[in-house]
């Protein structure tokens, strides 16, 4: 099975033009709103090609330089790592957004044998093209990060993100493969203390995946969901979904929202993942069990039978966390650590 043979992830019918519907956003599943940004002038004013955006977002663009990713030919615009995994198979640099774009318009000359792979992902939209969203307005929960992604035909590889998301298509077109948490151990995922961008990755390339090395991979794609943007596209993604996003054209410019259904001062639950490799992973069989049971106990179970015998003044950290309680925790875990 080829991954863009997957199940197609459902679309919305008949929304209207920059209105995203309540249900989607509780959905527990992928949803397609197909030209849901269309009207958008960075959408109408331009034809998919560098020029045109480079009109539209220069009119916005500051001269504060922006983290742009560069693969040589060879990694197919695939970003990830070394043969050796002791690195990444790109670099990375900062210039002006101007600079980026002729950049880009390097690598498509006819002339240009062997053209790299330009990425620039998840700028904040705010901090370096302001007054954009004056014109390209979409309404999500909360008070949402917009970034901005651009860059040639690359691919990120399959991924989770804890917060909510909306993706839309502005420029070019993107393939956007997705996998329910449930897949992970047949995602094949890399380290998760050094990765390319923050998030750990499937290790399978989905262009040419290598089932002896990967078989259960094969079990992945059979729960699957796929779908192909046009400009004016966008996809909700719901937390924690894995999702490989491949950018299809010469030239492509994607704009997201991410959002917390969480209050921002309980902070990451990665960060306690990571603590709990590092207390808990490498003990004796018998002790993960029981803290396994712990977790189950003061973190899953959602029974009040759990702290219903504790006077309310008493329940500490297992009560609701205000922010000041949540910092209090954090400077409790500091002196632990420490």
């Amino acid at each position: 099975m080829n991954y863009t043979d997957a199940t197609p992830v459902r679309t919305a019918e008949g929304i209207d033009p920059g209105v995203i519907p309540d249900w989607v956003f509780a959905s527990e599943e992928p949803v397609v709103m197909r030209g849901i940004v269309a009207h958008w002038p960075a959408v109408s004013d331009g034809d998919s090609s560098i020029d045109s955006a480079e009109r539209y977002l220069g009119s916005f663009a500051t001269d504060q330089p922006v983290t742009a990713y560069v693969a040589p030919c060879e990694a197919r615009g695939r970003f990830g790592y070394n043969d050796s995994f002791d690195g990444f198979n790109f670099r990375s640099g900062s210039a002006p957004l101007r600079d980026i774009f002729q950049r880009l318009r390097e690598q498509q000359d006819p002339s240009n044998t062997e053209p790299m792979s330009i990425y620039v992902g998840s700028t904040p939209v705010d901090g370096w093209l302001p007054g954009f969203q004056d014109y390209n307005k979409l309404t999500v929960p909360g008070n949402p990060l917009v970034n901005f992604w651009l860059g040639n035909a690359t691919t990120v590889s399959a991924h989770y993100d804890f917060p909510s998301n909306v993706a839309c298509v502005v420029s070019g077109r993107r393939r956007f493969t997705l996998f329910p948490l449930d897949q992970i151990n047949n995602l094949y995922i890399g380290p998760i203390d050094r990765t390319p961008s923050g998030q750990p990755i499937s290790l399978v390339d989905f262009d040419a995946p290598d089932f002896e090395q990967f078989p259960r991979f094969q079990v992945a794609l059979e729960h699957a969901q796929t779908a192909v943007l046009e400009p004016g596209d966008a996809i909700f993604i719901p937390s924690m979904w894995w999702h490989h996003v491949k950018a299809l054209s010469d030239f492509n410019l994607l704009i997201n929202y991410w959002w917390l259904d969480s209050a921002d001062h309980l902070g990451s639950p990665f960060h306690a993942l990571l603590h709990g490799v590092l207390a808990i992973r490498q003990l004796p069989a018998a002790q993960r069990q029981a803290w396994k049971l712990l977790m189950e106990h003061y973190i899953f179970n959602e029974d009040p039978v759990v702290t219903a015998h504790i006077p309310e003044q008493a329940l500490g950290c297992l009560g609701p966390l205000n922010k000041a309680e949540a910092e209090r925790l954090r400077v409790e875990l500091r002196k632990r650590l420490n």
